[in-house]
């Protein structure tokens, strides 16, 4: 996004555009790129590197929701029915498992987080009220969640952020080293929980009791056709799953978000970013960190993802699969919360190692533009794929081939990269950014 004159530069793009730079340096921002603006208030120079990080992880986002609408029978028993039936298509599920899933959104809730954070600093720093600029943009969050949720894509996480903000906003002045114990714990926490949850429902499934009351309520051909036969239908389907869907996003995949955004206000603090940005922090170190985390993540990833897809390239149904176990399914997500924020910690830095150096200067460019107006991206993405697979328009859900999907996906993906150049070049902020940015900042 371009800046108007005398309002600042965000940082990073923001989701919803509202957020302030982040400086190089020094920790009120007034290192090197920093600028005096009207009013004697310094403001930073913005980071292009985050904002093509955080286009990746929108690219990550779609590889993984895409199921849900081509699937949507996913929405209602979150077990995987859909078999495979070529050596290609699985490994177009064996590879958005393995590098995508649990990964891109802690990466998004990493980043979403570490934008609270420089926005309260800014507040703090021209002398507005903090609360009430969160209140105002977490209330934004709140209608546009609410609104893609029951409309669009039931799995929205807007709903969810906005929440999970108002205790980050409580708990602001937490310091550093709490915060990082915290985050640590939940992620350590919760993940194990799903995996003992996993294994103990692995132990019981099979039983008549868990054939009543678990496998009888799902019936995938019923969810397909609902979702695909016409409006009215789709608007039942999707209205019906959406209340329980909404706390099942915020206490599923909450725990793992409010810990991604208590690394981000960790990470904010600290200035990491900058400070690998700059080469602060030399190659090695920083390798240090990214190979073992990647070596660890991977592994935990590709261990669930044979647990849910079998070996890559193989058409036999694996054990998640096989008899829709959620059992199998449950242990596979455990290993992969536990490997999500591993894994992601390895994909941020290894993008910042690419993002500082002079030859990645073009690449940076081309993805910076979707990342400044990602709330933007966040929905369209939504939008077109409904109206690719469900009642809205085409109603192809369950009608494409895995290998399909991955060329939806990555077309989709380059079309934002270049519709968001487009559009940078000729309007300071995204369609969605800009009103939700006047919210946030109008004064009273």
């Amino acid at each position: 996004m371009k800046h108007s004159r005398g309002e600042g530069n965000s940082e990073g793009g923001a989701s919803d555009g509202s957020s302030e730079g982040t400086g190089h340096g020094t920790p009120d921002g007034s290192g090197p790129g920093a600028r005096l603006e009207p009013g004697g208030v310094m403001r930073p120079a913005r980071l292009p590197a985050v904002d093509a990080l955080r286009a990746l992880a929108l690219l990550g986002i779609l590889s993984v929701n895409v199921w849900y609408f081509v699937y949507p029978d996913l929405l209602q028993s979150g077990v995987r029915s859909a078999e495979v039936e070529s050596g290609a298509d699985q490994l177009v599920r064996f590879v958005s498992t393995l590098l995508f899933e649990a990964k891109s959104y802690v990466v998004f809730s990493f980043l979403f987080g570490l934008s609270f954070v420089l926005a309260w600093a800014s507040a703090s720093r021209t002398g507005h009220s903090v609360i009430r600029r969160s209140v105002r943009r977490f209330g934004a969050l709140i209608v546009l969640g609410v609104l893609h949720g029951m409309f669009l894509f039931a799995g929205d996480i807007l709903l969810a952020y906005a929440i999970l903000g108002f205790a980050l906003l409580g708990m602001r002045r937490i310091s550093t080293r709490w915060a990082l114990i915290i985050a640590v714990g939940v992620l350590l926490v919760w993940s194990g929980f799903t995996l003992v949850t996993g294994l103990a429902a692995s132990a019981v499934e099979g039983t008549d009791l868990w054939e009543e009351s678990v496998v009888a309520g799902s019936d995938p051909e019923a969810a397909r056709a609902a979702y695909t036969d016409g409006l009215g239908s789709y608007l039942g389907f999707q209205l019906a799953l959406y209340p329980s869907i909404a706390v099942n996003m915020l206490f599923g995949q909450g725990p793992m978000a409010f810990a991604a955004f208590l690394i981000g206000l960790v990470v904010g603090r600290t200035q990491l970013i900058e400070r690998v940005i700059s080469g602060a922090i030399p190659t090695p170190k920083l390798l240090g960190w990214m190979l073992p985390a990647l070596a660890v993540g991977l592994g935990l990833s590709g261990a669930a993802a044979v647990l849910l897809w079998g070996p890559p390239g193989s058409t036999e149904p694996a054990a998640a699969t096989a008899e829709h176990m959620m059992g199998a399914e449950l242990t596979a997500m455990g290993m992969l919360f536990l490997a999500g924020p591993i894994q992601a910690v390895g994909y941020v830095i290894l993008a910042l190692l690419i993002f500082r150096s002079a030859a990645a200067a073009v690449l940076v460019r081309v993805l910076a533009p979707a990342g400044r107006m990602s709330l933007t991206n966040y929905l369209g993405q939504s939008v077109v794929l409904a109206i690719i697979f469900s009642g809205l328009g085409f109603g192809l859900a369950g009608q494409v081939s895995p290998l399909g999907v991955g060329v939806v996906v990555l077309a989709l993906w380059v079309g934002q990269l270049g519709l968001s150049a487009l559009w940078g070049s000729r309007f300071t902020r995204g369609p969605v950014e800009a009103p939700v940015r006047a919210w946030t900042y109008a004064e009273a």
